[in-house]
């Protein structure tokens, strides 16, 4: 394990930071793996579903793009200000199996290509091996991280 302190490097907090441990990463920041706890006391199973908790589909995607920009910054020094980053957009993506809770989701990280700011990642996440659920999204980098202010 590389670090289980999200917050030295994404701009998310909670209740909304929703990746525990960058696990790996290539030294680019290209390709790399994050895990996400999902807990049975987490407040958006009040709602979704009470009787037969599902973790929601849109927040599996949420926890991909934030994986994804920790591979591609990795730890970022002490003093460093987090990046602008935007998820920006869907190319694909499609749901394999429901996750319940409590669950440890893998998320496995390649960026595609770059287009000036825009970074396209294709993601895969899986819960004990199993598939869950997969696609490419769009990262726009409004502002790479720089030093505090």
């Amino acid at each position: 394990m590389i670090s289980n302190e999200p917050e030295r490097t994404l701009p998310h907090r909670a209740p909304f930071l929703w990746v525990h441990r960058l696990i790996e990463r290539d030294e680019a920041g290209t390709v790399g793996v994050v895990e996400m706890d999902v807990p049975a006391h987490l407040d958006v199973f009040r709602g979704h579903f009470p009787e037969n908790p599902i973790f929601p589909g849109v927040l599996q995607v949420e926890a991909a793009a934030q994986g994804c920009l920790w591979i591609y910054l990795g730890v970022l020094p002490p003093g460093t200000q987090p990046p602008d980053g935007r998820f920006v957009a869907i190319e694909t993506y499609k749901f394999k199996r429901p996750v319940m809770p409590p669950a440890v989701l893998r998320i496995e990280g390649h960026q595609k290509t770059i287009r000036s700011r825009l970074h396209l990642w294709e993601v895969k996440i899986t819960q004990n091996d199993e598939l869950v659920s997969s696609g490419t999204f769009w990262l726009h980098m409004t502002r790479e991280p720089g030093a505090a202010k």
